[in-house]
């Protein structure tokens, strides 16, 4: 009869596959069940944490431990159930605390881990996973008691095996990855399920977050231990809670060449992110049943953690043979490892069970650590790709700096680049206040990077006022304005006292009246002592001149300042979407700047994005995410904002657009060339100019 309605119930459409497998699996586990379990109820139950430990020594307590005993001591595991497919019986606590224990290597921990996914008395839906187990460490990176939190698990069975005094002389080792011919290459034409797992690496971080600064035991016997590896720092040192990926491997490796083959196989086949740091024998076996069961539905990937903790080096000190690696007995037993396997572990499991209400729903993560960037270079257009075409704004950073690094910047205008080195970062804004703006800002907020004590310089070309600026010079900008934010009537309808059609907001008259006491954003000015220290340090910058830009500033003439040689200078800049043009406007834009600035600021240059930009960083700045103080703006000439003598606005502008402008390749060469001069001063004595802004 029973079986008789478990066949109905399955048959029926909306029933999930995995809950018939579970009623068919409990009519098998009922008839196994000797001793009633106290927990035992009709409905699964569910399980918050289950810790996965790989060996026990004798018995589970009271005797030499092994990778189970300290869970059973030390936890309150009073609810014993048979688990007749697994290595012993099964232990959990009231709070949702399950141990399991799996058999050493990756065939009985895959067997147990299949086991225990599918065991219809448990609910594992919402679980976390914790491998516990101690491990061999690689000398190079870890000292022995020290417990390492993998981000990723790579499997070292599955290839092919060549004795070493039959491999040809450059072969470094006769182990190769299956499809390959040789030693590190990959074939990928062969299809062996996972070799390499993958955990979540915000959960991973968190669990490091959570225990890295936890006190492992050190005792003699290490210190004695360790103080043979001559020569190998990390794993002199005291013990301690870090990051390390594993191995996994039936065989237990020893000796100075496997562990050379343990760090490159792990390389090859996660793409050089992960780093060898412990060897074990059953991870990629729970990990393969832990993903199958994921796929199916019965856990969640996601939720798995794997701590390993050193018991004993893979290779052998300097001086010993690999023999002596597999022989040698473990300091103090081991015991330290699995002391630390247990602490770290269990503090883990405790922050779960004990914030369940949080961590049931939404998995926990900690953000990697942010990148600490000196400097940011601020542009704003680029014409085609970012190298080997014509160039804009970035091109000249990406090639010559470099921003050799691409990062993905999906909320942006387009990808930043970087140069990991130097901590300088790059971005394109895109053109206009708005488009700069929304960069700056999403920039600000990307968790990513730790901006607090960034530099940022803007630079970029733009038109320049030939009463004070000739072309390809570079002028460092004091004061920012913005010529959007205003009333505008078309010139031909104001009144004949009118100088301009434009009139600042809420005062629709001319002469403007007194500056509102809330200026909007119009205007903005910079850190006097810094622009003034950039200028010094750049004045004698040699900028490239050229026979078409000497041409054309012959053209202006009255206006001796437009027909010098290019130079460094410091000007002030205007910022209006409106690429407007001509000498009225050019007029419009001086009285503009000085009415804004009370008469200290000076129209020097004219470019479209500057208040947006430092509307953003403004607010940044509010918020503790940038330094205000530290912005910097440099424009250089590509053309003139007006026509020469003799010449309409109209048509200059027009001549400008179908004929390109005289001086735009030297102007974006002036850019880099001056600009960076700064950037690499700040970046180059990073150990002033953190603390303390540069002064002329």
């Amino acid at each position: 009869m029973e079986e008789h309605l478990w066949r109905k119930t399955c048959l029926s459409p909306p029933m999930r596959i995995s809950t018939c497998l579970r009623r068919g699996l409990s009519l098998a586990i009922a008839s196994l069940t000797v001793v009633a379990s106290p927990l035992q109820a009709d409905e699964p139950i569910p399980v918050k944490v289950c810790v996965l430990a790989m060996y026990e020594m004798g018995e589970v307590t009271g005797d030499r431990p092994g990778e189970l005993q300290f869970w059973v001591e030390r936890e309150d595991l009073s609810n014993v159930m048979p688990f007749p497919m697994g290595q012993t019986e099964l232990r959990m606590s009231e709070e949702g605390l399950l141990v399991a224990l799996t058999g050493g290597g990756v065939t009985h921990a895959a067997t147990t881990l299949t086991a225990l996914g599918l065991d219809p008395r448990f609910d594992f839906s919402d679980t976390y996973w914790i491998v516990a187990g101690i491990a061999g460490a690689d000398p190079l990176d870890a000292s022995l008691g020290s417990a390492a939190w993998a981000k990723w698990v790579v499997d070292a069975d599955l290839l092919y095996e060549i004795d070493a005094r039959e491999i040809p002389e450059d072969w470094p080792y006769g182990l190769i990855p299956l499809g390959g011919y040789e030693p590190n290459q990959l074939d990928t034409g062969w299809t062996v399920d996972n070799i390499a797992f993958q955990l979540n690496e915000g959960l991973v971080n968190w669990a490091y977050s959570l225990t890295k600064d936890i006190e492992l035991e050190d005792t003699p016997a290490l210190k004695e231990f360790r103080e043979q590896f001559t020569g190998y720092p990390n794993a002199q040192n005291p013990p301690r809670v870090m990051m390390g990926d594993s191995l996994s491997s039936s065989t237990y490796i020893h000796g100075r060449y496997l562990n050379t083959w343990a760090n490159d196989w792990m390389k090859l086949h996660t793409g050089e992110e992960a780093e060898f740091v412990m060897t074990n024998m059953e991870d990629s076996g729970t990990l393969t049943a832990l993903r199958r069961l994921s796929d199916a539905g019965y856990v969640d990937f996601d939720r798995v953690l794997v701590l390993r903790t050193a018991s004993n080096f893979s290779m052998q000190p300097p001086g010993k043979e690999a023999t002596w690696s597999a022989t040698a007995p473990y300091p103090d037993q081991g015991v330290p490892a699995l002391e630390a396997a247990y602490k770290v572990g269990s503090t883990v499991a405790h922050e779960l069970i004990d914030n369940w209400s949080a961590y049931k729903n939404r998995i926990p993560k900690a953000q990697a650590q942010k990148e600490k960037v000196k400097a940011v270079v601020v542009t704003m257009f680029e014409i085609g790709e970012d190298t080997g075409d014509r160039p804009a704004e970035f091109q000249n950073w990406v090639e010559r700096f470099p921003l050799d690094e691409k990062i993905d910047f999906p909320y942006g205008y387009r990808d930043l680049r970087f140069n990991r080195e130097s901590g300088v970062l790059g971005i394109v804004t895109g053109i206009g206040t708005f488009r700069s703006a929304a960069s700056v800002m999403a920039l600000g907020m990307d968790d990513r990077f730790d901006l607090t004590d960034a530099y940022w310089l803007v630079a970029g070309i733009a038109g320049a006022d030939p009463n004070d600026m000739s072309l390809g010079s570079a002028a460092w900008a004091e004061w920012l304005v913005d010529g959007d934010l205003a009333h505008e009537i078309d010139p031909r309808e104001i009144p004949d006292d009118w100088k301009f059609g434009y009139t600042p907001l809420r005062s629709a008259e001319y002469p403007w009246g007194p500056i509102p006491e809330n200026d909007e954003g119009v205007r903005y000015r910079l850190n006097p002592g810094l622009v003034d220290w950039a200028f010094q340090l750049t004045k004698d910058v040699p900028i490239k001149d050229t026979d078409a830009m000497k041409a054309m500033r012959k053209k202006y003439t009255g206006y001796p300042k437009a027909q010098k040689p290019p130079s460094v200078i410091k000007g002030d800049q205007l910022a209006a979407m409106t690429f407007w043009h001509g000498k009225m406007m050019n007029d419009w834009a001086n009285d503009w700047v000085s009415y804004w600035t009370e008469g200290q600021g000076n129209f020097v240059t004219s470019a479209m994005e500057e208040t947006g930009t430092m509307q953003s960083l403004t607010f940044l700045a509010n918020a503790g995410k940038v330094n205000i103080d530290r912005v910097l703006v440099l424009r250089t000439a590509s053309n003139f904002a007006m026509q020469p003598p003799g010449v309409t606005a109209a048509e200059n502008l027009s001549g400008e657009k179908k004929g390109g402008y005289s001086a735009f390749v030297p102007s974006l060469d002036a850019a880099y060339d001056v600009g960076s001069t700064v950037i690499r001063e700040l970046v180059g004595n990073w150990d002033r100019y953190q603390s303390e802004l540069p002064k002329p």
